[in-house]
C-alpha cells in the first residue's frame, strides 16, 4: 500500500470533522509550596502589586516611575516587540484563507523575423489558491504564534517590572549617597570644633601636641571622603537618568521629607501560588512551552499530504477591446495533492527536534518557578533580618553620640585622654553611616520583594 493510501482513513476523518495532529497543550502541573518558608515579616499585607511603589508614600518616586515608563528605551523596544508579534500572528492567520492574484500584460513583437510589421498582444488574468488545512498544520502554527505573542507580552511585563525596580533602587541609592554626604559634612564640622579645642588646650599647655595631630588626622580623613561621596551622588543621579531615558542635566531631584525617608513601608507577601498569575517570567515560560508543543504539531502535519484548490481566469487579445470578448476568455479549476515520499529522514528528525525543544521548555518553566520562589524567600529573609537589626543600630548610634559628647566634655575638663574622644567620634560616624545603609537595605529589600512577587505590570 502506497504512503498516500495509508493515510486515507485519517484523511476521511479530517474531511468529516476538524483534525489537528500533534499533542494538545495542557497547563503544566506544579508543586509549589502552600506557604513561604520564611516567617511573615512585620509591616506586611497582601496588597495589589500593580502600583507597589506607592507604598513608600514618595510623590517624587511616583513621578520618576511615570517618566521611566514613558521614556525608557528598553520599555519602548519591548512594546514594539509586542506589535511585531501581533503582526506575525496575523501573518499566520492568513494561511487559513484563500490567496488571490491578478495579472496584466502587454507585448509587441514582429510578425516575421525582423521586418517592419509588428503585432501586439494584451492579456488579463486572475488566479486563486486555497490550501485545505486538513491536518491542522496551519492551525498549529497559529496556535504557536498566539502563544509567542503571549510570551512577548509577558516579557514586556518583565522588562517593566525590572525597570520600575531599577528606578526605585537608583533613586534610593541617590538618597543614601546624599544622606552619607550630609553626615560627613556635619561630622566634619564637629571634628573641626574638636580640633579647635585640642589646639586651645595645646597652646595653654594643658594637652600635648599629639592631641592636635590626632584631631588634624581625623579632619583630613573626613575631608578626603567628601569628594568621593559627592561623586557617588552624581553617579547615582546619572544612573537614574539613563533609566529615565534622558540626560543627567535634565533630571531634577530634591531630597524627600524626613518622614518619607524614615518610613518603614508595608511589604506585600501573598501566597506562592499567586506567582503563576503575577510573575511575568513565569507566564512567559508557560507561553513558550505552549508554543513549543504547538510546533510539534506543525512538524507532525508536514508528514501528511497537503491538499489545495486552484482556479484561474484569463483573457487575451490583439487589442484592449478584445480582452472582454467571450471567445477570448479561458478559465480553469483544479486540485492538487502533495505527499512527501522521501526527504532523507528530515521530516521525522524535525518532529523529534521539536519534541526535544518542548521538553527543554518544560524544564525551563520548572526552573523559572523554582527561581521565583527562591527570590521571594531571599527577599523576605533579607527584609526580616534588616528590620530586626534597625532597633539595635538606633541604640548603638544613640550610645555612640552620647559617648562622644561625654568624652569631649571630660576632655575639656582634663578628666580623660584625647584618644577616647577620637575613638568615640569615629564610632559615632561609623554608626551614623551604618544606620543610613541599613535604611537603604530595607528599602532595597522591599523593592526586591515586590519585583520577586511579580509586581508592577
Amino acid at each position: 500500500m502506497s504512503s498516500t493510501f495509508k493515510h486515507l482513513p485519517l484523511l476521511a476523518a479530517c474531511f468529516l470533522g476538524s483534525c489537528m495532529v500533534g499533542p494538545d497543550f495542557r497547563t503544566p502541573t506544579n508543586d509549589l509550596p502552600a506557604t513561604w518558608e520564611a516567617n511573615r515579616p512585620p509591616h506586611s499585607s497582601d496588597k495589589d502589586l500593580r502600583s507597589w511603589w506607592n507604598i513608600f508614600g514618595d510623590p517624587q518616586l511616583n513621578r520618576l516611575v511615570s517618566t521611566s515608563l514613558n521614556n525608557n528605551p528598553d520599555m519602548k523596544v519591548a512594546l514594539l516587540r509586542i506589535r511585531e508579534a501581533r503582526e506575525k500572528l496575523r501573518v499566520s492567520q492568513a494561511s487559513l484563507l484563500p490567496s488571490a492574484d491578478a495579472s496584466a500584460g502587454w507585448s509587441l513583437s514582429p510578425d516575421r523575423g525582423f521586418r517592419s510589421s509588428t503585432s501586439q498582444n494584451f492579456s488579463l488574468g486572475a488566479s486563486t489558491s486555497w490550501e485545505l488545512d486538513l491536518f491542522g498544520g496551519n492551525r498549529r502554527s497559529i496556535e504557536a504564534s498566539r502563544a509567542s505573542l503571549m510570551s512577548t507580552e509577558a516579557s514586556a511585563g518583565a522588562v517593566r517590572t525590572a525597570l520600575l525596580a531599577d528606578v526605585a533602587t537608583a533613586y534610593f541609592d541617590w538618597i543614601t549617597a546624599c544622606e552619607q554626604l550630609r553626615i560627613a559634612r556635619e561630622q566634619l564640622e564637629i571634628q573641626r570644633s574638636t580640633l579647635t579645642i585640642a589646639e586651645k588646650r595645646y597652646k595653654t599647655e594643658f594637652a600635648p601636641r599629639l592631641d592636635v595631630e590626632q584631631a588634624t588626622s581625623t579632619v583630613a580623613s573626613t575631608e578626603s571622603r567628601i569628594p568621593q561621596l559627592e561623586a557617588q551622588v552624581a553617579s547615582s543621579k546619572n544612573q537614574l537618568a539613563v533609566l529615565l531615558g534622558t540626560y543627567n542635566s535634565r533630571v531634577e531631584l530634591t531630597l524627600p521629607k524626613a518622614s518619607v525617608f524614615e518610613k518603614t513601608p508595608t511589604v506585600p507577601v501573598g501566597l506562592p501560588s499567586e506567582l503563576l498569575r503575577r510573575r511575568p517570567d513565569v507566564i512567559a515560560a508557560e507561553a513558550d512551552l505552549h508554543a513549543a508543543v504547538a510546533n510539534v504539531g506543525v512538524a507532525v502535519a508536514d508528514l501528511y499530504p497537503r491538499f489545495s484548490l486552484t482556479g484561474s481566469l484569463s483573457s487575451r487579445g490583439g487589442d484592449f477591446g478584445q480582452l472582454f470578448r467571450e471567445n477570448n476568455n479561458a478559465w480553469s479549476l483544479g486540485g492538487n495533492l502533495l505527499q512527501p515520499l522521501f526527504r532523507g529522514g528530515a521530516l521525522r528528525a524535525t518532529v523529534r527536534a521539536q519534541k526535544a525543544a518542548a521538553e527543554q521548555a518544560a524544564e525551563t518553566y520548572r526552573k523559572t518557578l523554582i527561581t521565583a520562589v527562591s527570590e521571594v524567600e531571599d527577599a523576605l529573609i533579607a527584609y526580616g533580618s534588616y528590620t530586626s537589626q534597625m532597633q539595635y543600630l538606633h541604640k548603638e548610634n544613640n550610645a555612640n553620640r552620647e559617648a562622644f559628647q561625654l568624652s569631649r566634655t571630660l576632655y575639656i575638663n582634663g578628666e580623660t585622654d584625647f584618644l577616647n574622644v577620637i575613638t568615640a567620634q569615629r564610632s559615632w560616624l561609623s554608626s551614623e553611616e551604618s544606620l543610613v545603609t541599613m535604611k537603604q537595605n530595607i528599602r532595597k529589600a522591599v523593592v526586591q520583594l515586590a519585583r520577586a512577587l511579580g509586581g508592577g505590570w
